[in-house]
């Protein structure tokens, strides 16, 4: 594969205020130095923090379900509710087991949009309605809570050989099993910086741990899912 100097940059990821700075060359060219950059629809910052991914991916979002506002006026409910979950939701929740936020401002952002959409879903946009209600009346989960399952799916098929990522590379098992513990319960991780604290196996680890066992150990992924689907988070 060639590579065009033009089309290629470089990013460097750090914590340091001053950090030793290279220039790195391709054919001649001195590459640019990017603070952030898109990797297969992820917004990478270089200080690993999420900020950008999710201010992109909230506006993409508000767009699309402007648009569904513009020209899904007069529709019915059922209608209004496929089409966001087919065509603004997805913008919210693509590769969410890695960019999962854990501040609460960037938490609201994205809980935001869903809310919006309650609203443009119920007809209801007085300020004395209550959005909770709407969301209760359609039935939809925080996408938090959506996102903490998807990250334990896809944790059960690390666990479970069910892709290719070797689970004995990042996960050490437990203690033995108890009453309150199912027996495929893994060490937490030690962190001291806040991405590697909040990335996908140190936080996935400790609510997995907390699974019931009938579901943490559930024979296949349709029995898991149907376990999750009772809980809530």
């Amino acid at each position: 594969m060639d590579f065009h100097p033009d089309k290629c940059s470089i990013l460097r990821v750090h914590r340091k205020k001053d950090p030793l700075m290279y220039n790195y060359h391709l054919k001649g060219h001195t590459l640019a130095s990017e603070q952030h950059t898109k990797y297969l629809g992820v917004i990478i910052s270089q200080d690993l923090t999420w900020t950008n991914h999710v201010n992109s991916m909230v506006k993409k979002a508000n767009s699309v379900l402007g648009f569904l506002r513009r020209n899904l006026r007069i529709s019915n409910e059922q209608t209004k509710v496929a089409a966001y979950k087919t065509l603004v939701r997805p913008h919210l929740e693509y590769c969410c087991t890695i960019w999962n936020p854990h501040t609460k401002e960037l938490r609201n952002r994205v809980e935001m949009v869903q809310r919006r959409a309650a609203r443009f879903t119920t007809r209801r946009y007085r300020n004395t309605s209550s959005v909770s209600e709407m969301l209760d009346h359609l039935n939809w989960e925080t996408l938090e809570s959506r996102r903490i399952k998807s990250a334990l799916t896809l944790f059960y098929k690390v666990v479970n050989d069910l892709v290719d990522i070797p689970a004995s590379t990042y996960l050490t098992p437990g203690s033995s099993r108890t009453r309150s513990a199912h027996s495929y319960k893994f060490r937490q991780f030690q962190c001291s910086i806040n991405s590697f604290k909040y990335s996908f196996f140190p936080s996935t680890v400790i609510t997995w741990n907390s699974l019931p066992a009938s579901i943490a150990e559930a024979p296949d992924l349709v029995s898991f899912k149907q376990g999750l689907s009772s809980l809530s988070f």
